[in-house]
């Protein structure tokens, strides 16, 4: 799965699930959700991948909202996901 099909389906998806992404470099590499569990430390192993903690689902979906509202015009399902991963990387 990637960021843009997360935001796409991000009202369909739990609140409080996590967001973890294979390559933390690129904001086009891989995602999973999963829940914090005991001990993970912010890292998920599946099938000998490794996924990143990048942000909680539900700050995800506030942000975009947020974001998208701040703006004159409707941004691109590619351009919310660069925007929250800068997001996810830099500022939360």
């Amino acid at each position: 799965m990637k960021l843009t099909h997360l935001i796409k389906e991000i009202e369909n998806i739990d609140e409080e699930a996590i967001i973890f992404q294979e390559d933390k470099g690129d904001p086009n590499s891989d995602i999973m959700l999963s829940f914090a569990e005991e001990g993970d430390e912010g890292v998920k192993e599946v099938e000998g991948r490794k996924y990143y903690y990048l942000i909680e689902v539900f700050l995800a979906k506030e942000f975009v909202e947020d974001w998208e509202a701040s703006l004159g015009y409707k941004p691109t399902l590619e351009e919310k996901a660069k925007r929250l991963y800068d997001y996810a990387i830099n500022d939360a």
